[in-house]
C-alpha cells in the first residue's frame, strides 16, 4: 500500500482521513503543517513536517499528497500549495468516499475531494482540486471547474457550468442549465435562477 501525506490538520484533515482510511488504497504517513507541530496527533497519524520540509519528504520516498485544507473562504492557500507540490513531484490523487454515488462516465480531477453520500451523475465533470462534500449533487453533464468547492448539501442540477474558484454555501441549489462565473461565492441555502457573472457574492434568490 502506497503512503500518502495530507497537507493541514484542521477539520476538513479529520474527514479526509475517514476517508482515507476505509478505502484502504493508501497508507497515511502523516500530516504536514505551517510550523513542525509533532504533539498534534488524529487517531494514529501525527504531523510529521512542515511546508518547508516537504522536498525531503519526497525524495525519501513518499511520493503521494493530498491537500486536506478546506476552502477557507478562498482558494489563494490551496492554489499555492498544489503549484508547490507539483514543482516538487507529487502525485495528488483524487480521494473518494466509498459512501459516494459516482456515474462510470464522470470525470474527476486530480486532487479532489468527494464525501460521504455525495453524488456525482453521468456525463460530471468535476476539474482538478475540487471539493464536493458530504452530501453534494453534482447532477448529469455539469462541470465544475477547478478548485471550486460545493458545500455541504449543495445541489449542482443538470447541465449546470461553475467555473473555477467558486464556493457553493450548505444546501444552496443551482437549477439546472445555469452558469456560474469564476471566483463567485453562493451563500448558504440560495438558490440560484439566473447566470452569475464572475467575482460576485450572491444570497437568497438570485433572479
Amino acid at each position: 500500500m502506497e503512503k500518502i501525506i495530507l497537507i493541514g490538520f484542521g477539520g476538513h484533515a479529520k474527514v479526509v482521513t475517514d476517508t482515507i482510511e476505509s478505502s484502504g488504497i493508501y497508507r497515511i504517513a502523516g500530516y504536514i503543517e505551517k510550523r513542525d507541530l509533532p504533539e498534534k496527533s488524529f487517531r494514529d497519524y501525527r504531523v510529521i513536517g512542515s511546508d518547508c520540509q516537504l522536498k525531503k519528504i519526497y525524495e525519501s520516498g513518499i511520493r503521494n499528497a493530498f491537500i486536506s485544507i478546506g476552502f477557507l473562504g478562498k482558494c489563494d492557500i490551496r492554489k499555492q500549495l498544489y503549484e508547490n507540490l507539483k514543482l516538487i513531484g507529487f502525485t495528488l490523487p483524487p480521494i473518494v468516499d466509498g459512501s459516494a454515488v459516482i456515474a462510470k462516465d464522470a470525470v474527476i480531477g486530480e486532487g479532489t475531494y468527494v464525501g460521504k453520500n455525495a453524488v456525482i451523475n453521468a456525463g460530471a465533470i468535476v476539474d482538478k482540486m475540487c471539493i464536493i462534500n458530504t452530501a453534494a449533487v453534482v447532477e448529469h453533464d455539469s462541470v465544475i471547474g477547478g478548485f471550486s468547492h460545493l458545500a455541504v448539501g449543495s445541489v449542482a442540477c443538470g447541465n449546470v457550468s461553475i467555473g473555477k474558484n467558486v464556493f457553493i454555501g450548505a444546501n444552496a441549489t443551482i437549477i439546472q442549465g445555469i452558469h456560474v462565473g469564476d471566483n463567485v461565492t453562493v451563500g448558504a441555502g440560495a438558490v440560484v435562477l439566473e447566470d452569475v457573472p464572475c467575482n460576485q457574492t450572491i444570497y437568497g434568490v438570485w433572479k
